[in-house]
C-alpha cells in the first residue's frame, strides 16, 4: 500500500496546481466537494508516508493547536454552513504541514518534480486561454524552488526556469506577490555564484534576523502610530512615482496601501469578540465592514464577517489568536536557524534565508490556501528541517539535484 501512495504522489501535485489557478480560471473544473475528496486524499497519503520516529516538534505543536481549533469551531462557532465549510477548508488547509514530515526525505521531491516538469506545460498551455493575470505565477511555484539553484542547474532547466519566469512578469503582470516570490529565489540562486557570501553563517544569518524581526518592529512602530509602512508612499513622499498597469489596462501605484485597513478590521474584531489570545477558531473569519455587507448578500447571512483575507499572518492571528502566531513563529524560526547554522553544506542555507522572508511577506500577503504557493513552503520548511539534507555534502546536494531536474 506504501508503494501505491508513493506512486500516486507526484500525480496529486499536478492536480494540486489545477486547484491552485480555479479562482483565475474561466473553466468550471470540478466542485468543492471533489476538491475536498483530493486534498482530503493528498493529506492521508502524506500522513501514511511520514516517518514514524521523525518529529519536527513546533510543527507537532502547530498541528496539535490545529486540532484544538477544530474541535472548540466545531462545538462552540459554528452557526450554518459556511461556518462548516470554513472549518473543513481551515482543517486541510493548516493540515499541509504534514507535508514538511514528507518532503525531509529526499526521495519524493525529485519524483515529484519529475513528474510536474513532464506534464506541467501541457496543462498551462491547454488552460492559458481561459485563464487571467494571477493564474500563471500560481501555476508556476515549483521554478522558484529551480530558481534558489538556478546556478547549478544544466542548460535545460536554466532556460525553463527564466522562461517561467518572463512569463510571470509578463502574462501575471498584474501579481506583485507572484513576481516578487519569484525574483527573490532568482537573486538568491543568483548569489550562489558568490561562494564566500555563503560561507559567512554570520552575515548570512543577520540577513535572516532582520527579515525575521523586521514586521514585528514595523507593526509595533504602525500600531502605536510612529511609522506605517504599507502607507509608504505618504510617509516618505512618493505619490506618483511607482505607477503600473492592471490587467485591464488601468494604471495604479505599485506602493498603494491595500493592507492597513486589513490590520485595523482584524484587531478591532478580535478585540470586541475577546479572541485575542486563542483565537477565533478556524470555523470563523473576522468582522469586517468594508467586504461585510457584500459577503451578507452573498452568503445570506447578516454577521458583516469575512472567512479570511489576503495576508497569511492575520488570518493565523484570526484562527489561531497570539498563541497560534507565537507557534508559527518558531517554525520559521528554527527553521531558519538549523538551515543557516546546522548545515554541512552552502545550499541549504539559502533556503533557510527564503523561508526567513517568507515569514516577513507572511505580514504583507501569502494566501493561505491548499495550492502549489502555500505546500511548496512547507516543502521548503521541510528541507530546512530535515538532517539528511543538512547532513549532505556541498558534492551529494548537487547529486540530488541532479536528480530533481
Amino acid at each position: 500500500m506504501k508503494q501505491l501512495f508513493k506512486s500516486f504522489l507526484p500525480y496529486t501535485i499536478l492536480l494540486i496546481s489545477v486547484s491552485s489557478i480555479l479562482q483565475w480560471c474561466s473553466l468550471p473544473i470540478g466542485n468543492t466537494f471533489l476538491w475536498w475528496l483530493l486534498q482530503s486524499l493528498i493529506l492521508f497519503i502524506f500522513y501514511k508516508l511520514k516517518p514514524i520516529k521523525y518529529v519536527i516538534r513546533p510543527i507537532k505543536f502547530f498541528l496539535i493547536y490545529l486540532g484544538f481549533s477544530a474541535i472548540y469551531g466545531a462545538v462552540f462557532m459554528t452557526e450554518n454552513y459556511w461556518d462548516w465549510k470554513l472549518l473543513v477548508s481551515n482543517l486541510m488547509i493548516f493540515s499541509l504541514p504534514l507535508s514538511a514530515f514528507v518532503f525531509g526525505s529526499p526521495i519524493y521531491l525529485p519524483k515529484v518534480l519529475k513528474c510536474w516538469l513532464k506534464y506541467a506545460w501541457i496543462i498551462l498551455i491547454l488552460l492559458m486561454p481561459f485563464l487571467d493575470s494571477d493564474a500563471y505565477g500560481r501555476f508556476l511555484v515549483p521554478f522558484t524552488f529551480l530558481g534558489l539553484f538556478i546556478t547549478h542547474l544544466n542548460k535545460k532547466y536554466v532556460i525553463l526556469t527564466i522562461v517561467a519566469y518572463l512569463i510571470t512578469i509578463t502574462f501575471g503582470s498584474a501579481s506583485r506577490s507572484d513576481m516578487l516570490k519569484f525574483s527573490v529565489c532568482l537573486i538568491l540562486g543568483v548569489s550562489m555564484l558568490f561562494s564566500f557570501l555563503w560561507k559567512n553563517k554570520k552575515v548570512i544569518w543577520g540577513i535572516a534576523v532582520s527579515m525575521i524581526i523586521a514586521p514585528i518592529i514595523f507593526f509595533i512602530l504602525g500600531v502605536t502610530g510612529n511609522f506605517n509602512i504599507f502607507n509608504i508612499e505618504e510617509e516618505l513622499g512618493l505619490e506618483g512615482k511607482y505607477e503600473m498597469k492592471g490587467s485591464g489596462g488601468e494604471e495604479y501605484s505599485a506602493l498603494t496601501d491595500t493592507r492597513t485597513f486589513l490590520y485595523v478590521e482584524e484587531l478591532k474584531s478580535a478585540f470586541n469578540n475577546n479572541y485575542i489570545i486563542f483565537g477565533r477558531s478556524i470555523a470563523r473569519g473576522y468582522d469586517s465592514l468594508f467586504f461585510g455587507d457584500s459577503i451578507d448578500a452573498e452568503m445570506g447571512t447578516t454577521r458583516d464577517e469575512r472567512p479570511a483575507c489576503e495576508t497569511s499572518i492575520l488570518n493565523v492571528f484570526n484562527y489561531f489568536g497570539i498563541v497560534g502566531v507565537i507557534i508559527y513563529f518558531a517554525i520559521f524560526f528554527r527553521a531558519s536557524f538549523l538551515a543557516i547554522h546546522r548545515s554541512q553544506n552552502r545550499f541549504i542555507p539559502v533556503l533557510g534565508v527564503y523561508v526567513a522572508f517568507r515569514w516577513l511577506f507572511a505580514w504583507i500577503e501569502d494566501f493561505s490556501k491548499f495550492d502549489l504557493n502555500y505546500l511548496f513552503l512547507w516543502i521548503f520548511i521541510g528541507i530546512c528541517y530535515s538532517p539528511v539534507f543538512r547532513n549532505m555534502s556541498n558534492q551529494d546536494f548537487k547529486k540530488w539535484l541532479n536528480r530533481v531536474c
